[in-house]
């Protein structure tokens, strides 16, 4: 646990009138969350694929599957050129954008503080079948910042990355790390409000445009 962290703890504890945790405890609630019952899960009909891309384009979002990586620049390249979208790209530093070869027509570059790009470029930790969500994650090669200030927001996932429910996205991050990242974000589809006379418009809060590329 983080320094910060700890001394927040800290201060909710004091606030509270409670000393430092009982370890007997902290065992216990550890045990709980690792042991966390399932709630009743709908059933759907569609195979995981069928049901990730009827939600992601319910919700305005566009979709595109390839068999290879090999196919990804090219891909990006169309979406761009339908949108009349500059070919100036803001990267996440994931070794599988990195894996990513570009044409000389596309200027693809790692994110740094500051940049002003109008398009970005991340991958997603996993594609939740179940509602067409991507969760993403925060990390010191996946800055927050590209999944929402940019005006286009393309992701690429791998068709192993898909898993059905929300119930098995939380497991599967709990199983990979030690502790929780710093952010975790869950998205479907672009950003929307219709809070103006209820029309709905995009971009408001976040990219006006999402595009999802399942690889495999």
């Amino acid at each position: 646990m983080s320094a910060a962290r700890e001394q927040v703890l800290a201060r909710i504890r004091a606030a509270l009138g409670r000393g430092e945790p009982d370890p007997e405890r902290t065992t216990e609630l550890r045990e709980r969350i690792a042991q966390h019952p399932r709630h009743i899960e709908p059933a759907f009909g569609e195979t995981p694929r069928q049901r990730f891309r009827q939600k992601l384009e319910a919700a305005e979002a566009s979709f595109a599957e390839l068999e290879t990586l090999d196919a990804v620049a090219a891909e990006i390249e169309r979406y761009l050129e339908a949108h009349g979208a500059e070919k100036r790209i803001a990267t996440s530093g994931d070794d599988l954008l990195r894996a990513i070869e570009w044409p000389a027509s596309v200027d693809a570059q790692p994110w740094v503080a500051g940049s002003d790009h109008r398009v970005s470029l991340t991958t997603a930790y996993c594609g939740i079948a179940e509602t067409g969500s991507l969760l993403l994650v925060s990390g010191e090669q996946n800055p927050t910042c590209l999944n929402f200030l940019p005006d286009y927001h393309v992701v690429v996932i791998k068709a192993e990355q898909l898993v059905l429910r929300m119930e098995d996205a939380w497991d599967s991050l709990r199983a990979s790390t030690r502790q929780m990242p710093r952010s975790v974000n869950f998205i479907s589809g672009p950003s929307k409000t219709a809070d103006v006379e209820q029309t709905v418009e995009y971009g408001a809060h976040g990219p006006r445009c999402l595009h999802v590329i399942l690889v495999g």
